[in-house]
């Protein structure tokens, strides 16, 4: 069967990130956006103090319809690869050469909190996401430090090593401030994180040529800054028939994991059936050595289920299993994998499970499971476990624990079959 998502063509972390703007942020999340947003609002601060950008420097008209063209910009999301990218560049590169590189900075978060405020008022962005917004402004700072200390102040092919210098400075002040934000506060992995940024950087090495010319032509009037318009709501219109696409493709997506969800489901009890369970095992096998860790496995008999049908009928027995299942979910802990594989035998996978504590499991399931009754009917189950290292194999654990269980439930058998006074011989 191929994997899940290649039925729709769509990423899992593509389809992760559009979730994100309507998610609310855990503590851990606000408190890292939050520093990471107040971190580089000092440091646009201390950037402009730095290089003394003074008002009377700053052509206010131009300085306002760039922050205008750049708020509009920075909300063409265009969904590439495992995120989405936004045309900024095409205004960022002239705008360090209208205005004072040392204030690109101010004027970028400035641009980035409008955008951001229209998606609040319209409900596709939670107010609370301001902060992550502002945090996300960081790759304004290399280029206009690098700018600031060596550019010419008018675009000038002799300074082409200060541009692509300046573009480096802008993808390491992304890439590490983007590790920093996404690891501490979201739990992103760095490589996780270098997937989001990857087709991000490609873009923009693409479009900064194309904003590198635009700069030769806005250098003498920067109202020439709408020349660019008709190329932002040409990206625009494709990024809107991407989303459609991917809207299609989620919606496909979706509807595949429902059904195979369901497929992989025992309807009775809401666990895992048996091809659940095997795909299940089989890929906890290739991630077993990974971890280094044991594993355990637990194969549950239920005792008495024929005499519930034959006494009660079968709905009695459905609720007797169902019981079980019940148990089953509530005793054993959320990481851990529950199926039922045939119709009185469940299975547990327990990852991390070494011996000792696939014994206690055991012995807790077992007490739990006695103290149970489905009307007048005592539940009762034979148990029988195993563990493999982390270099063994699951499948042969569950024979072992299946061959274990077998052995309970025999014992069990021959204990109910003896006479009192034969055991009490015995005894």
């Amino acid at each position: 069967m191929p994997p899940e998502d290649d039925v729709a063509g769509v990423d899992p972390l593509l389809e992760e990130s559009r979730t994100r703007p309507s998610a609310s942020l855990t503590r851990r999340e606000g408190l890292t956006s939050t520093i990471s947003a107040g971190a580089y609002a000092l440091a646009a601060i201390a950037t402009a103090i730095a290089f003394d950008v003074r008002p009377s420097s700053i052509h206010w008209l131009a300085a306002l319809l760039f922050v205008a063209a750049y708020a509009a910009v920075s909300r063409v999301e265009f969904e590439i690869g495992t995120g989405s990218v936004v045309p900024t560049e095409l205004v960022l590169v002239p705008m360090l050469f209208v205005l004072p590189p040392a204030a690109v900075p101010l004027a970028v978060g400035l641009a980035y909190l409008a955008g951001a405020a229209i998606d609040v008022a319209t409900g596709q962005l939670r107010a609370q996401r301001l902060p992550v917004v502002l945090s996300t402004c960081w790759h304004a700072i290399g280029p206009a430090v690098a700018f600031a200390a060596w550019g010419s102040g008018h675009p000038t092919w002799h300074d082409l090593p200060v541009y692509a210098v300046a573009l480096l400075a802008q993808f390491a002040f992304d890439l590490a401030s983007s590790v920093v934000r996404e690891t501490l506060g979201f739990g992103l992995s760095p490589a996780r994180v270098l997937a989001f940024l990857r087709p991000v950087f490609l873009v923009d090495a693409l479009l900064a040529p194309v904003g590198l010319l635009a700069a030769f032509a806005i250098d003498p009037e920067p109202l020439a800054l709408l020349a660019l318009l008709p190329l932002a709501v040409l990206l625009w219109a494709f990024a809107r028939d991407r989303h459609a696409q991917i809207d299609n493709a989620l919606a496909l997506s979706r509807a595949y994991h429902g059904a195979s969800d369901e497929a992989r489901h025992d309807a009775l009890t809401g666990v895992l059936n048996r091809l659940g369970w095997d795909e299940a095992l089989a890929v906890a096998q290739t991630h077993l050595s990974d971890r280094g860790e044991p594993a355990s496995v637990i194969v549950l008999d239920l005792d008495g289920l024929k005499q519930a049908n034959d006494v009660h009928g079968h709905e009695f027995g459905d609720s007797v299993i169902r019981t079980l299942g019940h148990v089953l979910t509530r005793t054993l802990r959320d990481l851990d994998v529950i199926a039922r594989i045939g119709g009185d035998e469940f299975a547990v996978l327990m990852p991390g499970c070494g011996v000792r504590d696939c014994d206690a499991t055991i012995r807790r399931l077992t007490e739990t499971i006695r103290r149970q009754r489905v009307d007048t009917f005592p539940l009762s189950a034979a148990i029988g476990g195993a563990t493999c290292s982390s270099h063994g194999s699951l499948l042969q654990a569950q024979r072992r624990a299946d061959a274990r269980m077998y052995q309970t439930k025999r014992r069990s058998r021959v204990a109910d079959e003896t006479p009192p006074a034969d055991r009490r011989a015995a005894n």
